[in-house]
Order: C-alpha cells, then sequence, then structure tokens
C-alpha cells in the first residue's frame, strides 16, 4: 500500500480516537455536574443523604474533584451536627455546625443554616448550664430534708416555658422524679416502717428479711448511707442523741414516727451544718 494511504489511514484513526475520548469526556463532564446540581438541590430541599449520594456520584465521575469532596464534607458534617443536636450532644453539635459555617466555596444554604443552628445552641447550652444549678439546689434542699424549700426551686424550673422542650428531656425527667420525692417527704410517705430502737450501731449484721427491706428502701437508713451521714463532726450521732431529736419533734407538733432513725440522723446534720438547733432547723423544716 502507498505511503500516502497509510497517512490517511492514521489520521482518520487518530480523529476517531480523538472524537471518542472527546465524546466521553463530555459524557462524564455532563454526569458531574449534573449529580452536583441535583446534590445541591436536595440541600434546599433538606433532603440530606440524598445530597450525600450526588456528592458520592460526582466523585466518582471526577476523582479526587476538590469542590465535589468539600460539598460532600459539609454537608456530612451539617447531619452529624443535626444527630448531635437531637442526641443532646450539643458541645458535639457547636463543633459540627462551626465546621460548616467555616467551609469556603460550599453550600451557602448550610452556612445559613448552620448559623442559625448555633444561635439556638448558645441558648440552649446556656439553658442548660442555669437548669442544672437550681436542679443540684433543689438536690440539696432535699438532702436536708427541705422538702418544700427544694420543691420551691423546682418551681423556678418547672415555670419557665423554655424547660419542657425536648432538649432539656433528661434534666426535666429527673427534677420530676424529685418532686415527687419532695411529695413524699412533705406527707411522712415511706416504703419501710419508722424505728424507735434505741440500738442503731451502723455495723449491726442484717437478717435476710432486713437486708431485703434495706435493698427495697427508696428513702436512706443507715444500711443505705455512707460513714459520713451518720457522724457529726467525725462523731457518730448516738441513740440518745436521736431519742433527744425525737423528743424535739414531739414537742414542736411534729410526729416523730414518721421518721426513720437516718432521717432524724441527716435532720440533726443539716441543723449543724446550719448553725441552729434541732428545734430551730425543725419548725422551720417539717411544720
Amino acid at each position: 500500500m502507498k505511503r500516502w494511504v497509510w497517512a490517511v489511514v492514521a489520521v482518520v484513526v487518530a480523529v476517531l480516537v480523538g472524537g471518542y475520548a472527546y465524546s466521553n469526556h463530555q459524557i462524564t463532564e455532563n454526569q458531574y455536574r449534573t449529580e452536583m446540581s441535583n446534590g445541591k438541590s436536595a440541600i434546599q430541599d433538606k433532603q440530606y443523604t440524598k445530597a450525600e449520594s450526588h456528592f458520592e456520584n460526582a466523585l466518582k465521575r471526577k476523582t479526587n474533584d476538590s469542590a465535589a469532596q468539600r460539598y460532600l464534607d459539609q454537608t456530612q458534617a451539617f447531619v452529624s451536627g443535626k444527630n448531635a443536636m437531637t442526641d443532646r450532644h450539643f458541645q458535639s453539635a457547636k463543633d459540627y455546625f462551626t465546621t460548616v459555617k467555616n467551609t469556603q466555596n460550599t453550600s451557602g444554604i448550610l452556612v445559613s443554616r448552620a448559623k442559625s443552628r448555633l444561635k439556638t445552641l448558645k441558648i440552649v447550652m446556656a439553658n442548660v448550664k442555669k437548669y442544672n444549678k437550681l436542679y443540684s439546689e433543689a438536690v440539696t434542699q432535699n438532702k436536708a430534708m427541705e422538702y418544700e424549700a427544694s420543691n420551691n426551686t423546682l418551681n423556678q424550673l418547672f415555670s419557665d416555658t423554655e424547660f419542657s422542650k425536648a432538649y432539656y428531656k433528661n434534666i426535666y425527667e429527673k427534677a420530676k422524679n424529685l418532686q415527687e420525692a419532695n411529695n413524699k417527704g412533705m406527707t411522712g410517705e415511706s416504703s419501710t416502717p419508722s424505728t424507735n430502737s434505741s440500738s442503731s450501731s451502723s455495723s449491726t449484721a442484717l437478717t435476710e428479711s432486713e437486708k431485703q427491706a434495706a435493698d427495697a428502701y427508696q428513702g436512706s437508713n443507715e444500711y443505705t448511707v455512707p460513714k459520713s451521714q451518720t457522724q457529726i463532726n467525725g462523731q457518730t450521732i448516738t441513740a440518745a442523741q436521736i431519742n433527744d431529736a425525737r423528743s424535739t419533734l414531739q414537742s414542736v407538733g411534729v410526729q416523730p414516727g414518721q421518721f426513720s432513725d437516718q432521717d432524724i440522723r441527716t435532720g440533726l446534720i443539716a441543723a449543724n451544718k446550719q448553725g441552729i438547733s434541732f428545734k430551730a432547723y425543725a419548725e422551720k423544716t417539717y411544720k
């Protein structure tokens, strides 16, 4: 075959190969653009899982494409922030939304939504701190058998319209349980019979039935509290002190039979901490 014929064949082959390569490149480019466009539309519609899939498909069309990777990372960070917020992991949510906000050359919609979430988180995290402080105060009052005062503190929580929102569910449930315990304390309800026994040594062996009663008891007694809650200034509260305290309760018009020995100890400890007599404490707390 003549040399010019080979030249013509070579040119034709080159044109065909080049045309195929160009056509294939155009198809890939169009698919990439379509996936990116669909991903952005999914973000607009808040369909974040679909958006992630579209950006992943865009990366399959153009491996290591920085734009597709940025959009995918930003979308995933936003979804992680939403999940953390739902799970009440507020600091993690804040970190994720901050990442979304600071991601350059990506979805302005996600940036705007992240900023909105961060504003909400600022309020929520401040409220959590405030609510936990009030709850802790109410717990301290409950332990000192200041049930009415504890409920008054809890009412500060329940009167706040924000407190019933899902963000604060954990604190809300604990506050409700504490309120119920306070109400029982004010009515003298107890899950075990009261005792006036003169013997109150915490080292006394328990019978099997006594162990079962101690396990079932929801309040406090010498078997369910640490040693520090049976002492004043390092000295064990004696049976005589307990009996004297019961007489004091009787003298101020409070029926002592509704209190266990450990309830009496707790009251004596609280009175000592406040620097007042047990009588003054009883008049203030139990009447």
